[in-house]
């Protein structure tokens, strides 16, 4: 929608002074558009809302009405005029048309739609078209997510930088946001450094890897402010439709609730909403592992296994042998990438047995740092990213 109106404007501006061409490219938009593009043009130049058929309808007895009045007059009538008299005084949808230049008009438009710092949405536009991705979502059983981001310590920057550089950083970040996105996404400043994208049609495991890709750019980040350089790292939340949530509201908090959440375990962390214990994404993950036993009383030393899934929360591998409940290990983990592997230490808290000689074991991390768990969140990503 937004390429059309774009096409449109470009036409008026550009034909402003030649009526027959400017019509002719108009049609050239009709024939590609549909009804869409009628729509849109009497959206552009008369701020009416109609339905495409009606506007359809329209623009012909409008370009009908042209002619009649352009012989009566003996010279061409502007595409413009004819639209207002036709909607004056025959169709009368008009009573008390305003005149203005249709450029001071949509930067007028642009200032209620977009955000004047960041040029992201602003809050009543993105309620709106919020709630109709929810309705497309609901009517096709779509899936959608929602990321709510959240610069770290950005009080911290003002503080030290003064609230101009905090400024800078946010029109930073929200460029590097919204060259991460696609075009159907919807990104809005929710308020002070807060920022929501709304992702149509992706699911959870989609919505962490977009996540993960503006995280890690933000973290790449050293902004130069005036000879000053500013490190910057983002937090986020992440709640799905229909799964957590099947409202703007609710979808909202509970991506929110994710963020908190993602501040609770260090920053710079991206985390999944969920309402059971477990809130990590798991994916499966086969790779040679080395386990070390750290209590020094377990025979069995050091095992080199595979592991069978991985999240930023703990990893599961086969065993050849028990390990007890409890048991403190060290792991030696291949990021799939020229990195070193990652080293994270971790207690057992499942053991399922399958035969004599194999067993599953499950571990949870132990005191993950900031590398550490950038490290899991880069090694999920890439395998989300080749299965497809």
């Amino acid at each position: 929608m937004d390429s059309i109106r774009e096409s449109v404007l470009k036409c008026l501006d550009e034909f402003s002074l030649d009526d027959d061409k400017l019509i002719s490219e108009l049609n050239c938009i009709i024939e590609k558009g549909g009804g869409e593009a009628y729509q849109i043009i009497f959206s552009v130049l008369t701020h009416l809302d109609l339905t495409s058929d009606k506007a359809e309808d329209y623009w012909n007895q409008i370009l009908s009405h042209r002619n009649s009045i352009s012989k009566a007059l003996g010279r061409n009538v502007n595409l413009r005029t004819a639209i207002c008299d036709y909607f004056c005084s025959v169709s009368k949808d008009m009573t008390n048309p305003i005149v203005i230049e249709i450029r001071v008009l949509e930067e007028a438009l642009d200032s209620l739609k977009y955000d004047s710092l960041t040029g992201l949405y602003t809050r009543r536009t993105f309620d709106d078209m919020f709630l109709l991705e929810i309705d497309r979502a609901t009517r096709y059983g779509l899936e959608l997510s929602v990321l709510f981001l959240d610069l770290d310590d950005f009080k911290k920057i003002n503080d030290t930088f003064g609230h101009l550089a905090g400024d800078e950083t946010l029109k930073h970040v929200a460029r590097m946001i919204k060259s991460e996105l696609r075009t159907i996404d919807i990104a809005v400043r929710y308020g002070g450094e807060e920022i929501v994208v709304v992702l149509p049609e992706t699911g959870k495991i989609d919505a962490f890897v977009v996540g993960e890709r503006i995280r890690e750019r933000v973290e790449r980040t050293r902004l130069d402010y005036k000879g000053q350089n500013i490190s910057l790292t983002i937090s986020g939340g992440i709640a799905s439709f229909p799964i957590d949530a099947t409202d703007t509201e609710n979808l909202i908090k509970n991506s929110d609730i994710a963020v908190y959440k993602a501040k609770e375990t260090g920053k710079n962390n991206i985390v999944i909403f969920s309402e059971h214990k477990r809130r990590y994404i798991r994916v499966d993950f086969i790779a040679d592992i080395q386990v070390q036993i750290v209590d020094p009383n377990n025979k069995i030393g050091t095992l080199e296994t595979t592991s069978k899934n991985l999240s930023t929360g703990g990893i599961l591998f086969e065993s050849k042998y028990p390990i007890d409940i409890d048991t403190k290990v060290q792991l030696r983990i291949p990021t799939g990438t020229a990195d070193e592997p990652l080293v994270i230490a971790g207690d057992v808290v499942r053991i399922e047995k399958f035969s004599s000689s194999k067993y599953d074991v499950g571990i949870s991390f132990l005191g993950i740092d900031h590398a550490a768990r950038n490290g899991l969140s880069k090694c999920i990503r890439h395998c989300i990213e080749d299965k497809e």
